[in-house]
């Protein structure tokens, strides 16, 4: 059968897209580390850090960062953990390897408060000539352009992504 643009209809059905992985910023500092759909939004499981308070929930979260289903919320210190259901804080949860059963995840995740993020220093000639360097000297190496200069962003864990 053939539709109206003239491509054949095979009856199958579209496989599901790959999923994206990355970072949301939020006004206030707030940042969302986790799967992210095709426009960049907030799609899937991921965590979201509060800057100002230091706290973190860990669940699945729409495109607006509603969070859907069952979550933890890990305080500042990342040594307590409540039970989140729809991003609503229910109890305590007084083990940690079970709060971190419950999103799937190996270990905390790291922290992020307003104390931890450097302040601003403007521009640097000799820093950007460095920056240059780097990955001009990965170019020349034929070595991948997507490891950063700064080093690895910790913010999302491997086990968001399923590895």
């Amino acid at each position: 059968e053939v539709d109206r643009l003239g491509v054949v209809a095979t009856g199958r059905i579209m496989p599901a897209p790959h999923p994206f992985y990355g970072y949301y910023g939020c006004a206030g500092g707030n940042l969302y580390a986790g799967t992210l759909d095709i426009h960049g939004k907030p799609n899937g499981k991921g965590v979201l850090y509060y800057l100002a308070s230091g706290d973190c929930d860990v669940s699945s979260f729409s495109s607006d960062l509603k969070q859907t289903g069952p979550g933890v919320r890990f305080n500042r210190e990342r040594d307590k953990a409540y039970a989140l259901e729809s991003g609503v804080q229910k109890e305590q949860i007084h083990v940690m390897s079970k709060a971190l059963d419950r999103v799937g995840l190996d270990q905390p995740p790291v922290e992020r408060h307003k104390g931890l993020i450097p302040s601003a220093f403007g521009y640097n000639k000799t820093r950007t000539e460095q920056v240059k360097a780097w990955y001009k000297y990965r170019s020349l190496a034929n070595l991948s352009m997507t490891e950063s200069c700064y080093g690895v962003n910790e913010y999302l864990p491997e086990s968001i992504k399923g590895k």
